[in-house]
Parts: structure tokens; C-alpha cells; sequence
């Protein structure tokens, strides 16, 4: 697990800075959130060759709406939350490129930029020099967490009571999450109440150790959950347990393990069979009643 982290920071700090852009066809959402006590810095963005767009030190957390395209459109919106253990922000690979793929099948998508763990400076080089202390690293990520997933559910609660404008269906929203972000879905999910609950939600590889261990909600948000057998950061069992969980209540629930993937797959393609997993999502997504 460590050396794979290690591996990761050599290639991202290889990477150029670059400023985010943003296409003409999307639209920007800003909305009201909780105010925190942390001190904010920049924000900040690199550009990994092989993995895309990644952003650190967001303290204002916004929305980028993909709206449904093509033949066939849905009149259902899928919110998407990126991974990068509550320090950055794997904003194209688990971002951008999914809002695309749901965009281009007729599903309206959202990518939220929820708020991190703030540093001066380099938040990617900090948590490097941090990770032989891997409690001080997860007790940090989950000070940030309730901020993050807040985040997560006032985006729902605006996007809902504001429906009509944004043209979809206010109780057909969904919430999603890579790693760190399955962990912002899924205490979000736990935490949520009538007006800003997800109808349905997808984990994907989720880092559920820094998520308080609850019951599934009342409501029963059928699940899409997927992960990888070999994930290094051993998110398989975390993932099968949420299923346990919600088909022993009697909720809808699908599970995809794949033999082969590791962490952090996303939508960057391995040439393995786990590049079909966005495919389930849609099919899944567009087959929800």
C-alpha cells in the first residue's frame, strides 16, 4: 500500500501545474454551504499525463452541470464525487470524464468540487511527507469528512428545490464517490434527512474506514457498488459489506468485483475487464424506476 502511494506522488509531481477549464456547454452551480474555522489557501491544479486533471486546497465547493444529451433523455441526474483521500481531487478520471459518458447517454450528470484538507503550500507534497504516519493521515481526512459531506448534501437539497430550473427530476437525483469520495457518498448518505437524501448512490472503491459505522438509512437508496479484488488499499471487503448490508434490509443493491483493477481505476482505460464498469452504471442508472 505504501509503495504504490509513493509510486503515485513520483508520477504526480512530475506533472505541470495547469489551470482548470471549464467547456461553454457546462454550467457552473454555486450554492450556500456550512462556513468552516479552517484557514483557506489557493487552490490549486496538475495535470498528470496519464490520469488528467487533479486540484488541491478547494474551499468553496461548486457544482459542473453536464446536462443529458442524445436520442433518449433521462430525467435523471447522477451527482459525482471524485476521490483523492480528502487532499486532492481526481477531478477528470473520477470527474469530468464520467459527466461525459452519463451527458452522452441521455443522464444528467454533476461534478462537485467538495471541500479538502487545506495547506499552504503543496497539499500533495505535505500529505507525502506525512504518510509513514498513516492514523495522522485518516484522522486528518476525517476532520475534513463532515465539511466534505455536508457539501455533498446541500448540493442535493439546492439542486432539488431548485428542479424546475436545472429541468430534472427532484426525486431522481443520485450520489456517487471514488475512494475518498465513496466515503463523502456514503456519510452523506448515512447523515442525509428528507430534503437533501440521494434516491440512489454508487461507491465505488470506498474508503469506508473513515466513515462512521451506521445503519442503512430508512429510505433504502437502491446501490451500485464496484471495486476491485486486488485494490492495494484493501477497499473490496469494505465494498462487499455495504451490499451485505443493504440487501439484509431488504434494499436494492448491485455489486461488481472485478478479479483485476487496483485502486483508483476511474475512467482512464487498463485493457481490462473492469473498463466495463461504467457501462453497468449506465444500464443501471437508466433502468431505476
Amino acid at each position: 500500500m505504501k509503495n504504490y502511494f509513493y509510486l503515485f506522488l513520483a508520477l504526480l509531481f512530475s506533472c505541470n501545474s495547469n489551470e482548470l477549464k471549464n467547456d461553454i456547454d457546462q454550467e457552473k452551480i454555486l450554492f450556500d454551504y456550512q462556513k468552516w474555522d479552517f484557514k483557506s489557501y489557493p487552490e490549486n491544479s496538475y495535470t498528470w499525463e496519464s490520469e488528467g486533471l487533479f486540484i488541491e486546497n478547494i474551499s468553496v465547493p461548486e457544482m459542473l452541470l453536464y446536462r443529458a444529451k442524445g436520442a433518449s433523455i433521462s430525467d435523471k441526474t447522477m451527482i459525482i464525487c471524485p476521490g483523492g483521500g480528502l487532499f486532492f481531487s481526481a477531478y477528470e478520471k473520477e470527474g469530468t470524464k464520467l459527466a461525459e459518458k452519463l451527458s452522452e447517454n441521455g443522464i444528467n450528470a454533476i461534478v462537485l468540487k467538495y471541500r479538502l484538507y487545506p495547506r499552504e503550500g503543496s497539499v500533495i507534497k505535505w500529505i507525502s511527507d506525512k504518510w509513514e504516519n498513516p492514523k495522522m493521515v485518516q484522522d486528518s481526512a476525517k476532520t475534513i469528512l463532515p465539511y466534505s459531506s455536508k457539501d455533498a448534501l446541500d448540493a442535493i437539497a439546492h439542486i432539488r428545490s431548485n428542479s424546475t430550473k436545472y429541468g430534472v427530476n427532484g426525486n431522481k437525483i443520485g450520489l456517487m464517490g471514488f475512494s475518498a469520495g465513496g466515503a463523502v457518498t456514503m456519510e452523506a448518505t448515512y447523515k442525509s434527512d428528507i430534503t437533501n437524501e440521494p434516491n440512489f448512490i454508487a461507491p465505488i472503491y470506498p474508503w469506508m474506514a473513515i466513515v462512521e459505522d451506521q445503519k442503512v438509512p430508512k429510505s433504502k437508496p437502491p446501490a451500485f457498488i464496484a471495486c476491485a479484488n486486488d485494490d492495494p488499499l484493501l477497499l473490496a471487503a469494505p465494498s462487499v459489506k455495504i451490499y451485505q448490508e443493504w440487501i439484509s434490509v431488504g434494499a436494492r443493491a448491485d455489486l461488481h468485483m472485478f478479479e483485476k483493477g487496483g485502486h483508483g481505476f476511474g475512467m482512464f482505460p487498463k485493457n481490462l475487464p473492469v473498463d466495463s464498469w461504467s457501462d453497468l452504471l449506465v444500464d443501471w442508472i437508466l433502468n431505476l424506476e
